[in-house]
């Protein structure tokens, strides 16, 4: 197994294909025709930016952070009736250093050699009775052959119950959960609190939140949190603020942070919300 630096794989959910969908209406990546946006179009996206700009927040120390849109103002459009040009998603993403992933990836390999070492020399402690029970299943085969020639049901039921004793030493003995746990446990260190995301959707018109989000504490407008574990075993959190509407412009702001409990939290803190 090779710790070596990779990318986190993540699970991306229908609202982010949605995003991601709606950015490609407004990029080079069209596969239909282009038109010009209107103004209401145009500035939407211009003032979503600017409040993006303003309100994300830095990378932490060690971390890179990669914007999604990169344009103060867009010059034309996917043509499409099936998206609303009057809401718009930025997204800054922030990753540990491809150094500090490669010292993990590093001292996490040196941890997997060292467990296998020790699984290694526990397995040749166990050929012993590996042996035994070998020995053991071969001389409880006979008595079956010899049960069965004699047709002698009650032995038979009697061999059959340990042979199932004999098959669960045997996977006691070959199965090693201790190394197999130090391992996950391993690759779960790797990959914590590796990358997280900061975005903003502007002129959000459907404002309702799963009922998986409980509500949290928010210094402006109203705040929700879901946290769970992921597949590796490490916490993740996504946290969603709600802003108050301001006259004038359509829909609201959320904002969403997904990541590691602390690394959230602290983008969280991060944010310019006022």
């Amino acid at each position: 197994m090779s710790w070596r630096t990779s990318s986190l794989s993540r699970a991306v959910s229908v609202v982010s294909v949605v995003m991601l969908s709606a950015a490609r209406m407004a990029t080079a990546q069209c596969d239909g025709p282009k038109r010009p946006p209107t103004t209401a179009e145009a500035k939407a996206y211009s003032d979503g930016f600017a409040l993006f700009q303003r309100i994300a927040p830095n990378a932490p120390g060690g971390w890179t952070a990669t914007d999604d849109r990169k344009e103060p103002v867009i010059t034309f459009i996917c043509d499409s009736p099936l998206y609303n040009f009057t809401r718009w998603s930025f997204s800054r993403t922030f990753n540990r250093s491809q150094a500090e992933m490669q010292a993990r990836g590093d001292a996490a390999l040196k941890k997997t050699e060292a467990v296998r070492a020790r699984a290694e020399a526990r397995n040749k402690a166990r050929e012993t009775k590996l042996a035994d029970l070998d020995r053991r299943q071969a001389d409880l085969a006979k008595r079956v052959e010899a049960a069965a020639n004699q047709q002698n049901i009650a032995a038979l039921a009697a061999i059959s119950q340990e042979s199932d004793k004999l098959a669960a030493e045997r996977e006691a003995l070959t199965t090693d959960s201790a190394a197999e746990t130090e391992i996950t446990a391993i690759g779960a260190e790797v990959t914590r609190d590796q990358t997280a995301q900061f975005t903003i959707i502007y002129g959000e018109t459907d404002v309702a939140t799963s009922s998986a989000f409980m509500p949290m504490a928010s210094a402006v407008g109203k705040g929700y949190r879901q946290d769970y574990q992921e597949s590796s075993g490490n916490p993740h959190s996504d946290l969603v603020v709600i802003l108050p509407r301001v006259a004038g412009i359509p829909g609201q702001t959320v904002v969403r942070i997904n990541g590691d409990p602390e690394r959230a939290d602290a983008l969280l803190k991060g944010t310019k919300l006022r």
